[in-house]
């Protein structure tokens, strides 16, 4: 009886640090890290399926785009012309003012940062 109520009690624990040492699974956000008079940058974290640069269709002012990770992403413009994209981390690009929806259409979260100077 003691070696089963001490395997229970193993067990147990064994359960709940595990779930202790599970990391929890990522959540879409947009975070301004930096904004002054000069200039706003905005994080976005997207999980597959979901926004990448904001919420369904919407507009940015010039801006500047630097992807932090490896994403696919497909591009939907105001007039339903769509087009997709392969991105590596480190990719950069300058966009005048816009309206788009844009897709994280692969498997894994993606990061970017905005930039627009004021």
């Amino acid at each position: 009886m003691k070696k089963l109520f001490l395997f229970v009690i193993c067990f147990l624990a064994f359960v709940i640090y595990g779930k202790s040492q599970q990391k929890s699974s990522p959540t879409d956000t947009i975070k301004v890290i930096l904004e002054n008079d000069k200039v706003k940058v905005t994080e976005y974290f997207s999980t597959p399926g979901k926004d990448v640069c904001g919420k369904g269709t919407h507009t940015h002012p010039p801006h500047l785009s630097i992807f932090l990770t490896d994403a696919k992403a497909r591009l939907i413009m105001a007039d339903g012309k769509t087009q997709d994209f392969d991105l590596k981390a480190g990719t950069a690009f300058w966009s005048e003012a816009e309206t788009h929806m844009v897709i994280n259409n692969g498997n894994k979260p993606a990061k970017v940062y905005l930039v627009e100077v004021k």
